[in-house]
């Protein structure tokens, strides 16, 4: 199916809690992972896809979990959630950071984590 083809699926289907996609192509190298909205926004119809499935926050969470169990974590601070990350760099230091718990900040820490070669 095409990107458009999901595009179009995805508008008709989509629940509210669901701010993520991820995808796959008939080559299955690897996945990715976007916001929807930034999917649907750049969908072409000239990209072939095999298949994808919509997630949520807490399934987004528990993939980035998966991907680094030991430097993850939820907190909450006066009612808001947050993610605290002891994010390693490529020199082989870290850095503590507070990231809200938003689709934006969790997608960018799976960006980070996946380098853009996650294999399920």
């Amino acid at each position: 199916m095409t990107g458009r083809e999901i595009a179009k699926q995805i508008l008709e289907t989509r629940k509210g809690e669901q701010y993520f996609i991820k995808w796959w192509r008939k080559e299955n190298d690897f996945i990715d992972f976007e916001l929807i909205d930034t999917f649907i926004k750049n969908a072409r119809t000239d990209e072939e896809f095999t298949g994808y499935e919509l997630l949520s926050m807490e399934q987004l969470w528990e993939i980035a979990r998966s991907l680094d169990p030991d430097r993850l974590s939820r907190q909450t601070t006066d009612g808001q959630q947050s993610i605290a990350w002891q994010q390693k760099r490529d020199d082989g230091t870290t850095v503590d950071r507070v990231c809200p718990f938003t689709p934006d900040s969790l997608i960018s820490i799976v960006d980070v984590l996946t380098k853009g070669n996650y294999v399920d």
